[in-house]
């Protein structure tokens, strides 16, 4: 049985190369989020964005991925802005919070696109009240967002990008 679980099937590696590439965009995004000087707030803020952008976004063609990853911040920031600006107005708070978690899943029905944004915007919302982020974080946190998006969008259509050669699903 222990060997089933290090030794899963994996045809053409492709898995391997998916958690390869999600581990070297996620680890550059923290470093270039560390080289900006950002506090572990952005860091960490800027982690997620980066494992978000790398494993959620699914569309069929490299050119849709490109599209949905330029969307993230679209949808991540003004999440991130609401969420740093209502965290001392818990009714507030809790009731957009919900309305996220709502458009989120409503966002669903218009395919991997769709899916992509509503998780970015409920995780964002959601990290940056689990971090006790304040409006006064929020430039550094702008920052971290779109420096870890970029990170991981270099990586993955440019360092890394193994759908090209991938049959279409």
């Amino acid at each position: 049985m222990l060997k089933r679980v290090f030794v899963a099937p994996d045809p053409g590696r492709v898995r391997l190369r998916f958690a390869a590439r999600a581990v070297l965009g996620i680890g550059l995004a923290v470093v270039v989020c560390g080289l900006a000087g950002h506090s572990l707030t952005g860091a960490v803020t800027g982690g997620l964005a980066a494992l978000l952008a790398l494993f959620t976004v699914a569309d069929a063609t490299v050119r849709g991925q490109a599209v949905t990853t330029a969307l993230l911040p679209a949808v991540g920031l003004p999440v991130l802005a609401a969420a740093a600006e209502l965290h001392d107005v818990p009714v507030a708070r809790d009731l957009v919070f919900l309305a996220v978690v709502g458009a989120g899943v409503h966002a669903r029905r218009w395919g991997p696109r769709g899916h992509s944004l509503g998780v970015f915007a409920f995780m964002t919302f959601f990290v940056a009240q689990f971090l006790h982020a304040a409006p006064g974080q929020l430039p550094e946190l702008y920052a971290a967002v779109l420096l870890s998006v970029l990170s991981a969008a270099a990586v993955r259509f440019g360092l890394w990008c193994y759908e090209r050669r991938l049959p279409p699903p």
